[in-house]
């Protein structure tokens, strides 16, 4: 189960070079874990559960392509001019900024921009704040490109 905690035991490595890990499932009543769950429950329920949340679960996790793939698979699913399309867009520029992939993160940022432009209702953040963003990927990108040649 997503967000489950378990205490780690023993970890220890058999003749055949195989990891054991023995482990014990905590509980909501376990006291030095206590905080931890706490704050991992609202995580889960601060917003609705869905492909986003687990999305963003797997980048934290460092599954950057598991990431990208399940914030794909729900931009296929919404309709053209649903306004979760925004943050979609961001999540996925920011993640290809992270993997230092600078031209795909200009190429989600430019999507978000066009998107904000043909859904002026749909959008609440500044126009601004999406040209500061792909400006930097802009930047990042040509300090990268500059090291190879230069």
């Amino acid at each position: 189960m997503i967000g489950s905690i378990f205490r780690l035991n023993n970890i220890n490595r058999n003749d055949d070079q195989i990891w054991i890990i023995k482990m014990t499932l905590c509980n909501d009543d376990e006291h030095d874990l206590k905080q931890v769950l706490m704050y991992m429950k609202q995580q889960i329920n601060s917003e609705q559960t869905n492909l986003r949340t687990f999305a963003k679960l797997l980048w934290e996790m460092g599954k950057f392509d598991l990431a990208e793939k399940y914030f794909n698979r729900l931009l296929q699913e919404l309709s053209l001019n649903d306004t979760l399309h925004i943050s979609l867009y961001e999540d996925l520029g920011k993640l290809a900024s992270q993997r230092g992939d600078y031209d795909m993160s200009m190429k989600w940022r430019q999507k978000l921009l066009t998107f904000k432009e043909e859904n002026p209702s749909a959008s609440n953040v500044s126009v601004n704040k999406t040209n500061n963003s792909i400006i930097l990927s802009l930047k990042k990108s040509l300090k990268i490109q500059e090291g190879e040649t230069g």
